[in-house]
């Protein structure tokens, strides 16, 4: 009894000094500079090249023209649609009209994979008036953002709710497709 009580001592030992001599090789080991794998910066974000864009503006004969300008645009659908609207609320820079008649802010947006765009804006902040101002409005965003993206239609949402209209002439409860009855030549 007492030669096994001997062989269990010693083989405690052994394991206790195989351990510490683990404990103590393993945290002071010096790894080599050279062996070191240091992580790459992120990589600087490319531009988005310069492309033509058209916008639509308000003459002053009561009709959208377009006018064309240079502009970052990137490839991903919302963010081109953010660059649209952003040069539209910068406004023409010619004799034309702002469509704008207040300054909307878009609030958020929305692509669906079929194809639709669901933009909401800040509401006016007073009622508008007028079927001119409601249709240069609309129409001049909405085929501002088609003609210059890959989207198929545009709803338009003010403070995130569906409006049936802004001043009683457009139909905004559906998504809107290019209109060119009201681009002026």
């Amino acid at each position: 009894m007492k030669g096994r009580l001997i062989v269990i001592l010693l083989a405690g030992l052994a394991i206790g000094a195989l351990l510490a001599w683990l404990l103590v090789t393993g945290t002071t080991q010096v790894t080599p500079v050279e062996d070191v794998i240091f992580a790459e910066p992120p990589p600087t974000a490319t531009p988005a090249p310069e492309q033509r864009i058209t916008l639509f503006f308000a003459g002053d004969d009561g009709l959208l023209h377009p006018e064309i300008r240079t502009a970052p645009l990137p490839e991903e659908t919302t963010a081109r649609i953010r660059v649209v609207f952003g040069e539209l609320l910068a406004g023409p820079r010619g004799a034309l009209q702002p469509i704008l008649p207040y300054p909307a802010e878009l609030r958020t947006l929305f692509v669906t994979p079929s194809g639709r765009v669901y933009l909401d804006l800040t509401g006016p902040p007073e009622p508008l008036e007028g079927s001119a101002t409601e249709l240069m409005m609309i129409y001049g965003l909405v085929n501002s953002i088609l003609l210059n993206t890959d989207v198929i239609a545009v709803q338009v949402l003010f403070d995130g709710t569906e409006n049936v209209t802004l001043t009683g002439h457009l139909d905004l409860s559906r998504p809107l497709v290019l209109n060119k009855d009201f681009i002026g030549r």
